[in-house]
This record gives C-alpha cells, structure tokens and sequence, in this order.
C-alpha cells in the first residue's frame, strides 16, 4: 500500500502544479486582457455613434487618457443608421453629462477606442444605464476618397483654366492689355512731369491765388456772423408775424370772408353781363345799342377833338351862298 502510495506521488505533484500553472495563467489573462474583470464592480454607459470604425469587444476606454473602463458589446439597430456601443466603467469616477465622447485611434495605424473629454462640468453626472451620443471617428478611406474627388475636381478646374484662360487668344489678348497698361504708365509719367514743371512754373501765381482764398475766407467769418444775424431777424419776424396772426385771426376771417363774398358778387355780375341781364347786359348783347353807343362815342370824339384845337367858345363861320351880285371882295389882278 505504501508502495503504491510512493509511486502516485510524483504524479500527483506534477498534476496539481499544472493544476496551479493554469489557474496563474488563467488569472494574468484576465487582469492583463482589454476586458473587464469579473471582481471589479463598475456601471455601464451607452454610447451611440454613427460609425464606429475599427472599434472591437475589449477595446479600452479612456478619460483624459486615463484607462476607466472596456467596451462590452456593440450593436447595430434595426434601421442599421447608428450603432450601440456598451461601455463598462470599472474605475469610481465621475462623468458628467456634458462631457464629450470620441472614437479616437491610438497613432496613426494604432487600435481604436473611446474617448471621454470633460467639458465644464455643469450637466449632472451619468448614472448607470445612460444612452450618450458619441462623436463619428475619422474613417481614413473616406477622407481618401475625398481627397481623391477633390483632386478629380482641381484636375477639371486645372484644364478649364488651361482651355479658357491660358488659349492662344487670351495669352494673345493679355500681351496686349499690358502692352497697354505700358503705354499707359508711360504717358502718366510724362503728365506728372509736365504737371510738376507747370505747378514749378506758376509757383507765384499759385501762392497768390493761395492768398486771395485766404483772405476770401478771412471775409467769410463776419458774412456768416452777419448771415446768423440775419436768420435770427428772420426768426423773430416769423415769431411776429406768428404772433400777429394768432391775435387778429378774427379780423383776418372776417376780411377773407369779404373778400370772398365780394368775389361771389364779382362772379355773379359776370354771369349776368355774359347772359344780358341788366342794362349793360342788354347794352351788350343788343346790335343797335351798340351801333348807337359807337356812333355817340365817335361825336363825342369829334367834340373833343374840336374844343383841344378851337377853344370851349368856338363858333363855327357862317358860310352864305355866291349870287351874281356878289362882287368880289378881292383885289383884281389889274389894280
């Protein structure tokens, strides 16, 4: 029975130290695995992005670059639009709720994981079970196909330019236009020296017309004190005249209101000459009066025309019909 005893022994030993070997091996793959352990309390946050890149299971979760926590599991919802990304905080710290999450990338061609960025602080803190939303990764590939649109793009801008701008004709049309502008420049050069030996030239005749706008404007200062003057004058008339209007404003009524009673009587004589009411409205429209009154206007021209030329006591000579007795009071033209 001993004998037996000592030769299972070396057997047993062996098997309990590969018994113990694996169970160490099991316990470093735990704690060193990206995943969380099993007796490590922690809550759970929901993340929810519109892509999440090269994220895996296990992936570590950092705040500030801090490792807090592991993702759990990733989801993607039935429409297929966003994903649900189920993150484990094993670390007891406070996350709040305007903090920012990001999928970030560990270097260039590094692993993918998630990124808390505390802001302000200001938003209460996340509880087990909140749902966050997190911000979309950089996809490499597709800023590659970007880049390669774009260069598509600058490629087309590139020959555009190449066929309208630098063609023959417009190459041909710029070698003018500068042609021109040298030209140009050249003939602003001769007008600014012809203007600078005219102003060197008429320096005198400048300096005095400088004077004479000095003084004039010297004469300006009393013109305007006495156009103020003036305007206050104006003022104070228009106050008077303000002020003579509002106390005679009844004896202004009543003067327009004769006025224009006198202009309704002026009408309504018109009225009555233009349809031969009255005497001078018979006087106009009868033919014989008229005849009548034009044949006594002409006598009493005649009247006095004869009374300017001959005196109020003129009487006109009495001429008496020749006989044949009537001898010739004259002188005979042989006498």
């Amino acid at each position: 029975m001993s004998e037996s005893m000592e030769r299972k022994s070396p057997a047993a030993q062996v098997g309990l130290f590969v018994l113990i070997g694996l169970v160490l091996i099991a316990a470093l793959l735990i704690h060193f695995s990206k995943g969380a352990s099993f007796w490590r309390s922690g809550r759970t946050i929901v993340v929810s992005a519109g892509n999440v890149g090269g994220l895996a299971v296990g992936a570590p979760v950092n705040m500030s670059g801090v490792r807090i926590g592991s993702v759990e599991d990733i989801s993607l919802s039935e429409d297929g639009r966003r994903v649900s990304i189920q993150c484990r905080i094993e670390k007891p710290v406070t996350i709040f709720g305007d903090a920012r999450f990001e999928i970030e990338q560990s270097g260039f061609l590094g692993d993918q994981f998630v990124a808390i960025i505390p802001t302000k602080n200001a938003a209460p803190p996340l509880q087990d079970g909140a749902i966050v939303t997190a911000v979309d990764p950089f996809n490499l590939q597709e800023a590659a196909r970007s880049a390669v649109g774009l260069m598509t793009r600058l490629d087309q801008v590139v020959e555009r330019v190449d066929r309208m701008i630098l063609s023959a004709s417009t190459l041909k049309d710029v070698t003018n236009t500068l042609a021109n502008l040298r030209r140009t420049s050249e003939r602003l050069d001769r007008t600014l020296g012809e203007v600078e030996l005219l102003v060197s030239s008429e320096k005198p005749a400048v300096a005095v017309t400088v004077s004479n706008l000095r003084a004039f404007s010297a004469t300006l200062t009393p013109l305007a004190g006495q156009v103020g003057a003036l305007a206050a004058r104006a003022d104070s008339l228009l106050v008077r005249a303000d002020t003579l209007v509002a106390t005679n404003e009844a004896t202004l009524r009543e003067a327009l209101g004769g006025f224009r009673d006198a202009s309704l009587a002026v009408r309504d004589l018109t009225q009555d000459l233009q349809a031969g009411r009255g005497a001078v409205g018979a006087l106009l429209k009868d033919p014989k009066l008229q005849s009548e009154l034009g044949a006594t206007l002409g006598n009493l021209n005649t009247v006095s025309s004869n009374l300017a030329h001959n005196g109020l006591f003129w009487k006109p000579r009495r001429v008496e019909p020749l006989t044949n007795t009537t001898g010739y009071p004259g002188r005979g033209p042989f006498r």
